[in-house]
């Protein structure tokens, strides 16, 4: 699977452009100071299946990140990976993004015209033992949707966790 997220308008068309910028900036960023290129290998888990992807992106000038928040690099980063990889493995695109107190971060729409719900965290190192993972499952527990997806991007080594989680019942 290739991810090219240079690609990320086209995938995400209600995705505001200064949104894409500052993703492709981000991912630039954080990548390229876990010592990345453009071309690296993703290792993905689709619901615990294992597949790579190739990642793509345009490189950006280093000297750009001392003047931006970190940990804003990594997230920033992480949701454009996991735009681009729920665009490329299920054909999801963008809604709109989700307010304070909705519990996730995206509203998707999927192939037959669903709705998901997606949360998405980023981390620079790995996510030892998938606890990251879990804490976005149950964060979203508590959003209202009947179909939601989490996924844990980490940056180094370039790797991404993708789950389903449990279909909400409305009690």
């Amino acid at each position: 699977m290739d991810l090219d997220l240079t690609k990320l308008d086209t995938m995400h068309p209600l995705l505001a452009p200064s949104t894409v910028a500052d993703y492709l900036l981000k991912v630039a960023i954080g990548l390229g100071r876990q010592g990345h290129e453009p071309g690296a290998l993703l290792i993905v888990s689709l619901d615990d299946e294992l597949t790579d992807a190739k990642l793509n992106w345009v490189q950006s000038d280093p000297g750009t990140a001392n003047r931006l928040d970190w940990h804003r690099i990594t997230e920033d980063a992480a949701e454009a990976i996991t735009l681009a990889l729920v665009y490329e493995a299920n054909g999801w695109v963008v809604r709109r993004r989700m307010q304070r107190g909705e519990f996730a971060d995206w509203l998707l729409i999927d192939k037959n015209r669903g709705l998901v719900a997606l949360e998405v965290s980023g981390v620079d190192k790995r996510d030892d033992k998938g606890r990251r993972l879990r804490e976005k499952l149950e964060q979203l527990s508590r959003c209202e949707l009947g179909r939601r997806a989490a996924c844990v991007v980490e940056l180094s080594p370039p790797r991404s966790c993708l789950a389903n989680a449990i279909e909400h019942n409305g009690d």
